[in-house]
């Protein structure tokens, strides 16, 4: 909105230059986007909240400056105009409309424009001269907040009737060269043969006023705000009018605008009124009262509020303030049906604050109240002071663990990212799965404004690949990412009946190099992962481990085949691991990478124990070493678990600690060292204990793997 600054000065008193005023607008809240010198003088380019209706015009930006200052707000003069049998059959068939008026005015003198001194408060908002009828609505507009229209009376073809459009009908907008379709529903203001005005947004050519007009008939209302902000996004339409409708108008100001247009004509362009002011719609001042506690007020603003002084400052803003209880009830204030039950002493601290009708539309609560008082005191007049703490609850396991997570993570090069819970379906085909595939049903959207907001998620990669080629796409190509985030599963039995929820916790590494081909072996990003899995177990006290791929996990095709591995807990499967699956990397156009994903269950990951402290022992464990040497084909960890299953209960742990590579009578061979701790807490075992336990494993392992060519080197 732009505001000439000298008209501004005529509604109340301004401090002194362009950086006073800027500085007060600025603090009461009407932001100054710039002030640009002119031939009328400065114009201020001011920003207005979207809930407050009541700025957008001079008379509200004047009563906000008083609410600071104190300062009395002169506003214009205007005809009082008097209600009786209207001048034209009107007809209201919606409660959209709160109120409509109309006034009738015919030519009865020498024509004449409005002065200059007027004009200029127009012309300095970027809108030119007209002709009187337009210029003394839009003057209204400028000044009141009131939106008013002026139609030629003569076009009107029977009664003035304010409704819903139906379905298909046309109106021609003012400016507009073809006719537009109206949506179903929306109030407009017709006669018996076309729509003259969409309510609220704009009026129609056909009915518009020209210099050969007569008979003027002004229409001066309020509507729905909700109504004219719906009607004039889906007809693409925005107008002064509609902008000062949709923030929610005065119900009280039809007749007030009404009678300014009609004293501007009355007075400089030869039209007279006549008859009386029809006036239709059931709006009723709701006389809405807020009880306002002082004592609470000034302990929220931190200022040393008394009622004299609320009153005060809140009556600038057009609130009416009665006196403390009991004196409320001398004054003809009724105690509100919530107060009826409280004692009399603790209402002697109360005030009772009527909220005035411009104001109905954002303020319904005490918090409200308290906002206006803030504004009027200044928030900079206040002191800076944060409000008392008590000490808050100590961090939950699940919250310990995932912070231990996050270390590690963020210790090993990784930073937190945050996805959509949507991607698109060109997301799932690059992940290369068919119709078959686990996860080719998702939760799907209706009707979704943006593709890429087609499907709810039900795995982590896609976006992890799509986030991958933004980054190398600006040449990040060294990536190491993580996030916490959820998926979502299509099922029926769930309790919102649409689908469940997995909590996920995914990581994504990548370095620059060559192109990769299947042969390529040399990876150094999955053994950082399976480290990263090792130390997570460590951190949260889990027992995770890595073991064999299983084909059975939903992300299996989308990895490499014969570089992924599972990650179980206590034999189950809680993640996966591996490299990205060529064919995947190719579809999202990546070379010369080849990124290491890893996925875990997150509920799993927050459910570590926390470990209970226990007094280290006096004695040292006792540890030996075996060494076995076995075929490259069998697995080291099935001889460390056999072990560990079939020592003694003190066989604290089977470790491997060393490896090496050898041959016998020509056959490939690897000689494997485990280290055996024994514990011996009490210092009761006997080292002829120990060694009959060693030798008794050295049994077992030949018994059950003899057959394979293990032995005891």
């Amino acid at each position: 909105m732009k505001l000439l600054q000298r008209t501004l000065a005529t509604y109340i008193d301004l401090p002194g230059g362009e950086r006073g005023v800027r500085d007060l607008l600025d603090d009461i809240g009407i932001e100054v986007k710039r002030i640009n010198p002119s031939e009328q003088g400065n114009v201020i380019t001011v920003e207005l909240l979207a809930n407050r209706g009541d700025h957008a015009c001079y008379t509200g930006v004047a009563t906000e400056i008083s609410g600071r200052t104190g300062d009395v707000v002169s506003t214009p003069d205007f005809a009082k105009l008097e209600v009786g049998t209207s001048p034209w059959p009107l007809e209201l068939q919606s409660d959209l409309c709160l109120l409509y008026t109309a006034t009738l005015l015919e030519r009865s003198g020498e024509f004449g424009p409005l002065p200059d001194e007027l004009l200029a408060s127009i012309e300095a908002t970027g809108v030119h001269s007209v002709g009187p009828e337009v210029d003394a609505t839009n003057l209204s507009n400028l000044e009141f907040g009131q939106p008013t229209h002026a139609f030629d009376a003569d076009t009107i073809k029977g009664a003035v009737c304010i409704r819903a459009a139906v379905a298909g009908e046309t109106c021609l907008p003012l400016f507009s060269e073809s006719r537009a379709g109206v949506p179903e529903g929306a109030l407009v203001i017709a006669d018996d043969e076309k729509i003259l005005a969409v309510a609220g947004v704009i009026g129609c050519e056909e009915s518009k006023t020209t210099a050969s007009t007569k008979r003027l008939l002004l229409e001066s209302a309020t509507f729905d705000p909700v109504a004219v902000r719906k009607t004039a996004r889906a007809m693409g339409i925005n107008t002064d009018s509609s902008s000062r409708f949709e923030r929610g108008a005065d119900p009280s100001l039809p007749l007030v605008g009404a009678g300014r247009v009609t004293l501007l004509l009355e007075q400089f362009s030869g039209w007279k009124r006549v008859g009386t002011t029809g006036v239709v719609g059931a709006w009723t001042d709701p006389e809405r009262v807020i009880a306002l506690d002082i004592p609470a007020a000034a302990n929220f603003i931190v200022h040393p509020l008394t009622a004299e002084e609320a009153k005060l400052r809140l009556e600038r803003y057009g609130f009416t303030v009665s006196s403390p209880y009991p004196t409320w009830k001398e004054e003809g204030w009724a105690t509100p049906p919530a107060l009826e039950d409280r004692s009399r002493e603790s209402l002697r601290s109360i005030v009772l604050v009527r909220v005035p009708a411009g104001r109905l539309w954002d303020v319904e609560h005490t918090a409200d109240l308290y906002e206006e008082l803030a504004k009027s005191i200044g928030y900079n007049n206040t002191p800076n002071t944060l409000p008392p703490v008590d000490m808050g609850k100590l961090p939950s396991d699940s919250e310990l663990a995932k912070a231990k997570a996050e270390q590690v993570l963020v210790g090993a090069g990784f930073y937190e990212v945050f996805t959509d819970g949507f991607y698109s379906r060109a997301a799932r085909e690059a992940l290369g799965f068919h119709e078959e595939h686990p996860l080719w049903n998702h939760v799907e959207t209706q009707n979704a404004l943006d593709r890429g907001y087609s499907l709810l998620k039900n795995n982590c990669l896609a976006q992890a690949m799509e986030g991958l080629a933004t980054n190398i796409r600006v040449r990040n190509e060294r990536v190491r990412m993580f996030e916490w985030t959820r998926t979502f599963h299509p099922d029926a039995s769930a309790s919102n009946g649409v689908c469940s929820e997995h909590k996920v916790l995914w990581a994504l590494a990548s370095e620059p190099g060559r192109k990769d081909d299947w042969t390529d072996k040399r990876s150094s990003l999955t053994w950082i992962l399976v480290g990263i899995v090792e130390e997570l177990a460590a951190e949260l006290n889990l027992p995770l481990t890595v073991g064999p791929a299983d084909s059975g996990d939903p992300l299996f095709s989308a990895l490499h085949p014969g570089r992924q591995a599972s990650i179980r807990l206590h034999g189950e499967r809680v993640g996966i691991l591996g490299e990205v699956h060529p064919a995947v990397v190719a579809n999202h156009k990546l070379k010369r990478t080849r990124p290491v994903y890893i996925e875990l269950d997150g509920d799993v990951l927050r459910q570590g124990p926390r470990p209970d402290y226990s007094e280290p022992p006096q004695h040292h464990p006792s540890v030996r070493n075996l060494a076995f040497s076995m075929p490259t084909g069998v697995r080291a960890r099935d001889i460390a678990e056999h072990m560990a299953t079939a020592g003694p209960a003190w066989l604290s742990n089977v470790s491997i600690v060393d490896q090496f590579a050898h041959e016998e009578d020509g056959v490939a061979l690897r000689s494997v060292t485990y280290a055996l701790t024994y514990a011996n807490d009490a210092s009761e075992l006997s080292a002829d204990e120990i060694n009959a336990a060693s030798e008794y494993l050295i049994k077992v392992i030949h018994e059950v793997f003899g057959q394979q060519g293990v032995k005891l080197r």
